[in-house]
């Protein structure tokens, strides 16, 4: 069997494959939701280290929700942070009832460590029948509550949304963007097709009846990455896992600034998405292979096999992109595609070298 005859396989695999997510990604578009009789009560979560740059801009964000205040509690739960986040927490949310700020410093000694233990605490103290989290440097609209609690029925024991970059303008945040955009629809398309392979933890929400059978975050393995550890609990449990693609659901974030900030967030999410399941596997071994064919193959294929290879990639990741971007009305980004190529290359490369720089990650001020 010829070198060419295997690429042409592993592209057309590749290919066949976002087909599949194709159809995943258009079944979580068309979730449907049924009225319920009553809304629940709802508690959002955000724990915030050292945040006091974005701490304000998040609670003005919460404090326009227009879900009705007699069912929503909002915890804030200071992570150990050493600014003045906690100070600003106070002040902005004075006088408003269904604010609630904690101090990791009042936390019963725990296994848990870094922001699982924040996470942890607030889930002890939440009173919600559902509980939302989003983090510290993101803002939500104010139809964020609203949308989410009508997804959930008897089975649903979580709701992932999607979450946008702030567009700058700026070809490292167009990247980016364009980075998250694919990401998440392989994660939506992965939950339509009853095989959840990620969430974004600062856009999720979870019914208190999935987290309590799934045991809570102090009896999960601990994981960098909280919440695709806590995906794979509550999916394992029977209950469904919806990645509704509704615009009204999303939160919005900043980029990393730095590439030094980037490489520390990617080696993160690759070190704890070690937890993924068979098909992230296969998925991550297509993904690698076709990144190598397109940085080199033009070294050892003949000109038609390599065309017909890079098509094959930019097809499939075009066809589960382009409706997510248009669904969720992104605007002005596809300029950078060309380059995203590289880009995602590059990194996705890259990434299993970082074994290699040891096992610890430095996220938020901690190294974990």
């Amino acid at each position: 069997m010829s070198l060419i005859f295997v690429i042409l396989i592993i592209a057309f695999a590749y290919f066949l494959l976002h087909l599949v997510f194709l159809y995943g990604l258009r079944k979580s578009a068309s979730t449907q939701y049924t009225p319920a009789a009553s809304k629940p009560s709802v508690t959002i979560l955000v724990a915030a280290r050292n945040e006091k740059l974005n701490i304000r801009t998040c609670i003005e964000s919460l404090k326009s929700l227009l879900y009705e205040k007699e069912l929503l509690e909002i915890i804030l739960v200071n992570d150990n942070s050493d600014d003045d986040t906690l100070e600003i927490m106070l002040r902005e949310t004075a006088g408003l009832n269904h604010f609630r700020i904690l101090d990791t410093k009042d936390c019963p000694v725990s296994k848990l460590k870094g922001k699982t233990r924040a996470l942890d605490f607030g889930f002890s103290n939440a009173r919600g029948d559902l509980i939302m989290m989003t983090d510290a440097d993101c803002t939500v609209s104010p139809d964020w509550v609203n949308e989410a609690v009508k997804y959930y029925d008897d089975n649903t024991g979580m709701i992932c949304g999607f979450t946008r970059i702030k567009h700058t303008h700026s070809l490292f945040t167009g990247l980016q963007s364009l980075d998250w955009i694919y990401l998440q629809a392989i994660a939506a398309s992965g939950a339509g097709i009853n095989s959840p392979l990620s969430c974004i933890g600062n856009n999720l929400s979870v019914s208190r009846k999935a987290y309590e059978a799934a045991g809570g975050y102090s009896n999960l393995e601990y994981s960098i990455t909280e919440d695709l550890s806590l995906l794979n609990a509550v999916h394992k449990k029977n209950f469904s896992v919806k990645y509704p693609v509704n615009p009204a659901m999303t939160a919005e974030t900043a980029a990393c600034e730095s590439v030094r900030e980037l490489y520390r967030q990617k080696k993160r999410w690759f070190r704890g998405g070690a937890g993924i399941n068979p098909l992230g596997y296969f998925l991550g071994f297509l993904l690698y292979a076709m990144n190598i064919f397109l940085v080199s193959g033009f070294l050892y294929m003949d000109s038609v096999s390599y065309i017909l290879v890079v098509f094959l990639k930019l097809v499939s990741e075009l066809m589960i992109t382009i409706p997510l971007y248009r669904r969720l009305e992104f605007k002005n980004l596809m300029v950078y595609f060309p380059l995203f190529q590289l880009y995602f290359a590059a990194y996705g490369l890259l990434l299993p070298f970082t074994f290699l720089t040891g096992k610890k990650v430095h996220w938020k001020g901690r190294n974990a």
